[in-house]
């Protein structure tokens, strides 16, 4: 480009005059009403005098005027002519550009202002080639083709270069915000920052993260966990939501969930922490590096927060059983999920706060929202199964994690960190079990007061011990889906969450155990019965020792 616009510069008859190739309106300025109004310099003169057949131009004194040639868009031009036109009229107008520089009239503002022009078209030139060369396919054969953007969806080939300004503009903006608040070699923030004060929870902390305490102490553990993550993370510097409008949000999402015993704002603000956590620990693994990117976590972290929204305290199968109008809506299939999703992006449409339109090229807001929905409906534990064969499947089939598809990977991520209580501490875990079995009990409570016969979960009279439960709800749903992401964690990031998980389980197996033990007397008094016929025979037989009659007797006490 550079040397065409000094070729250009220097001979200006070397390139044939503008064929109408521009598709927008150029106002290029022509040579005769140039020659026609300037004042030629002692260097031109010179020039001119050594050339034969060459006339000088009458001496004027006014401000050159220049005659505006109207360029219509023609059909259609091959991408490299579009290019090799607009490098000519650059260098035709920088050319003239010199020519009025020199001009005595011209005053420092004016002078100021056409350097100032001609810099922006040299730069705009130099884009233009950059995103032709990374745009356009050279292939005739793909020239209809659409070309596939960072996870779904198409990004549109340029048909003309009126696309290829616009694109050109966009990074140009894209790249000054970026400047404005990242530095380049890291992710710390020269924007403005969320201050949380002493409440600001510390996400990047496994053992600080305590849902039941937050509660205690704030009474919005979402919000707390959720800005604590905005912040940490900085993502307010690709979306276009303020802080203070994502801290609303935060607040007015936490306000729609209800106090039920499992399904509240501890619940969400829990899985939220788990969820950030575990893609933390993912996307920090050398082996992941460059697979996630800041729009993944705010999907996931959005797609966390909104998961239960407004739960009601029951289950599908109840609503379902009682033709709720919810279930009606959603014709019987994963109807609190579809409400949970549907719900959230009402109240997101209501507040108009542009949470999922970022500032990046890709993907667009429509396809991070269709993610999100997908994550939510994921956690439906009917979808346990498919979720779970996906990820097992998708681990098998690629030896490098980073080759797993990660629209596959954030769905089993979500559903797992909303039953991932176990992978906290012991105390935390307990009282997690149970509140859910609490909410399942008024679940079938409910049920048997309509008439109908709930599960066995749910059944306060056949359903097992909590300790039994929570190990058959360990051994065969939360294992089999926590070792596919302990895999592409890493089998050192994982040893913390292995080591709760272990504890965990040895914990509801001793007390399974001990209440096996506890259970056995009416076993113990069956087994009286033959014993008490022995006795009243005890007369036809010789006495027993005083130690085993003690023995036996000691036996039989320790069950009550």
């Amino acid at each position: 480009v550079l040397t065409r616009r000094q070729t250009a510069l220097a001979n200006p008859g070397a390139y044939p005059p503008l064929r109408g190739t521009l598709p927008h309106l150029l106002l290029v300025p022509s040579k005769q009403s140039v020659l026609a109004n300037r004042t030629p310099s002692t260097d031109e003169e010179t020039i001119k005098s050594s050339t034969k057949g060459v006339g000088s131009p009458a001496p004027s004194t006014s401000v050159p005027h220049t005659a505006s040639v109207l360029v219509e868009p023609p059909a259609w031009q091959p991408p490299e002519e579009l290019l090799r036109d607009l490098e000519r009229s650059a260098a035709l107008l920088e050319r003239q550009y010199q020519v009025v520089l020199r001009h005595p009239a011209i005053d420092a503002e004016t002078l100021a202002r056409t350097r100032a022009l001609t810099r922006r078209l040299s730069q705009q030139v130099r884009r233009q080639r950059f995103s032709a060369a990374h745009s356009w396919s050279p292939e005739p054969a793909v020239e209809d083709e659409e070309w596939m953007n960072m996870l779904l969806g198409s990004r549109r080939r340029f048909t003309s270069l009126q696309d290829v300004v616009k694109q050109v503009q966009l990074e140009g903006r894209i790249v000054r915000r970026w400047q404005q608040q990242r530095r380049c070699n890291g992710f710390e923030s020269i924007g403005p920052q969320l201050d949380l004060g002493p409440a600001r929870v510390d996400v990047d902390s496994w053992e600080a993260v305590d849902v039941f305490r937050l509660e205690r102490e704030s009474q919005q553990p979402l919000a707390q966990v959720f800005m604590s993550i905005w912040s940490s993370r900085n993502l307010c510097a690709i979306t276009k939501a303020t802080v203070e409008q994502t801290g609303e949000l935060a607040r007015a999402i936490e306000a729609s969930y209800r106090q039920n015993p499992y399904h509240n704002r501890m619940h969400a603000a829990e899985v939220t922490s788990t969820a950030y956590y575990l893609w933390s620990q993912m996307a920090s693994q050398e082996h992941m590096s460059g697979y996630f990117s800041d729009v993944d976590l705010l999907a996931v972290v959005f797609a966390a927060a909104v998961h239960d929204m407004a739960h009601p305290g029951t289950g599908n199968d109840y609503l379902v059983k009682t033709q709720h109008a919810l279930a009606l809506r959603y014709c019987d299939r994963s109807v609190l999920e579809n409400f949970h999703a549907a719900s959230a992006f009402a109240l997101v449409q209501d507040m108009q706060i542009p949470l999922l339109e970022h500032n990046l090229p890709s993907p667009p807001a429509d396809t991070l929202k269709g993610r999100i929905v997908d994550m939510i409906l994921a956690t439906d534990m009917v979808q346990h199964r498919r979720v779970l064969e996906d990820m097992a499947s998708e681990v098998a089939a690629h030896g490098a994690p980073q080759d797993i598809d990660k629209l596959v990977l954030e769905k089993h991520l979500l559903h797992l960190a909303d039953i991932g209580h176990p992978l906290r501490p012991g105390a935390i875990h307990k009282e997690w079990s149970m509140r859910v079995r609490q909410e399942f009990f008024a679940q079938g409570d409910a049920e048997k007061a309509l008439g109908h016969s709930p599960a066995p979960l749910c059944d306060r009279a056949k359903a097992p011990t909590l300790s039994k439960s929570q190990v058959g709800f360990l051994s065969f749903v939360f294992i089999p889906a926590w070792r596919p992401v302990a895999q592409v964690i890493g089998l050192k990031a994982s040893q913390p969450f292995e080591a709760y998980l272990a504890g965990n389980k040895a914990m509801w197996e001793d007390m399974a155990a001990a209440e096996e033990q506890d259970a056995s007397p009416s076993a113990a008094q069956a087994a009286q019965e033959p014993a008490m016929v022995a006795e009243s025979t005890a007369a036809m037989r010789p006495p027993a020792s005083p130690c085993r009659r003690v023995r036996a007797r000691k036996t039989t006490t320790t069950f009550f």
